[in-house]
């Protein structure tokens, strides 16, 4: 007679057995037109039941074949944190933490040899005014001779937006004007030349000054007359530039000269 299937799948034969067969034994059969495949025997938690009696646990999928050794009397476990216990009076050493800059510790005892001193400044020289080795520059007479341009005079401003400002006249020819590659550079005032409104000149060779006028707009004064040529400048002398007015003082003169053979001839030191 032709088998039946029961509602979970298994085929028999109705006429050998009232009810199926496999149900009640919990066994399977390979079904080849179904394809099929069961094993023999299942436990109740649905898994392979292992050799010896010990159960299989969720944790503990094949059960070992034999039990673990239990630990001896007065031993201290081991746990999972703890896998291998120190010997008994072992104290840990503090830990030493290793910084980023320094990825090895170094042996005990070890000091870092001591930083190299900085170099000390070099001292700046005694002297003032520009060096000799200015770029763009040409070297005067007695920046040649002296190594730098000492001063010789100067000028007070007394009226006008930089009144109580003074400037230093050296060797040589003096650019005036508001621009900062001038030698004598006067701000504020929009009535003087960026460059060479007037140049102020200082002979070493024969002691003296002149004042010359230069390319810009307006008029220089000396003393309230126009200049329009080398003019000799003395001792406090007004020259007259639009809204400024210098007062001319002058170092170098009857008196003192920077050179050591007339220093010597006057007596002084």
């Amino acid at each position: 007679m032709a088998q039946i299937e029961c509602g979970r799948g298994h085929l028999y034969d109705p006429e050998k057995y009232a009810t199926c067969p496999y149900c009640k034994t919990n066994q399977q059969i390979t079904v080849a037109a179904a394809g099929r495949t069961a094993p023999i025997h299942v436990t109740d938690a649905g898994r392979t039941a292992p050799l010896s009696g010990t159960p299989v646990t969720a944790a503990q999928k094949t059960a070992p074949l034999t039990p673990p050794p239990a630990a001896p009397a007065g031993s201290t476990p081991v746990t999972a944190d703890s896998r291998t216990m120190p010997p008994r009076g072992y104290a840990p050493q503090a830990a030493v933490p290793v910084t980023a800059p320094q990825k090895t510790m170094p042996p005990r005892g070890y000091a870092p040899p001591a930083p190299a001193p900085a170099p000390e400044p070099t001292a700046p020289p005694k002297f003032h005014g520009p060096s000799v080795l200015d770029a763009g520059k040409t070297v005067g007479m007695m920046q040649e001779q002296m190594g730098f341009d000492p001063v010789v005079g100067w000028l007070a401003c007394v009226e006008g937006p930089s009144r109580g400002k003074s400037y230093t006249i050296r060797g040589g020819i003096n650019a005036i004007g508001r621009g900062d590659r001038m030698d004598i550079t006067i701000t504020g005032d929009r009535t003087i030349s960026m460059e060479n409104h007037a140049k102020i000149s200082y002979s070493d060779r024969n002691n003296r000054f002149n004042l010359l006028p230069g390319d810009g707009r307006n008029i220089v004064y000396l003393n309230g007359e126009e200049v329009f040529a080398a003019t000799p400048l003395q001792a406090y002398d007004l020259i007259d530039f639009g809204e400024t007015k210098l007062l001319f003082i002058p170092l170098c003169g009857e008196r003192f000269t920077w050179k050591k053979e007339e220093r010597d001839a006057h007596g002084d030191v």
